[in-house]
Order: C-alpha cells, then structure tokens, then sequence
C-alpha cells in the first residue's frame, strides 16, 4: 500500500513496532485504548502497528489484520 493511501486510512497516529512483544507491551500502557495491526512485510521482517480503534477498523476494512 502506498503511503498516500496509508495517510488516508490513518486519521491519528500511527506507531510501529518490529516484534509482538513490544507492540502489545505499548498498547497495555497506553493511556487511551489502542489496537494491534498486522502492517506491510517488508522481505522476512513484518510489522506491528499500534492505532486507535477508529483507525483499526479503517485498516481492517482496507484488509489488514488484527494482530
């Protein structure tokens, strides 16, 4: 996915992460509730993105998963 369209689909901030622990470490502590993405796999390494509810079901919709 291009980041233009990755822009739209991401109204609030987005944050990145490269393993599950420490993704999910990050949303437990945050202030506000916030969800696992799956993001874009670049080779062997993926992604974690941690977003607001809004913006997950933005990206679920797109056809990302929920980590």
């Amino acid at each position: 996915m291009t980041t233009s369209t990755l822009k739209n689909l991401i109204k609030s901030t987005m944050f990145r992460f490269n393993t599950l622990a420490n993704a999910s470490s990050f949303a437990n502590r945050a202030t506000y509730p916030m969800r696992l993405v799956l993001g874009d796999h670049d080779g062997e390494r993926g992604e974690y993105w941690v977003v607001t509810p809004a913006d997950a079901s933005r990206l679920e919709r797109a056809g990302y998963e929920m980590a």
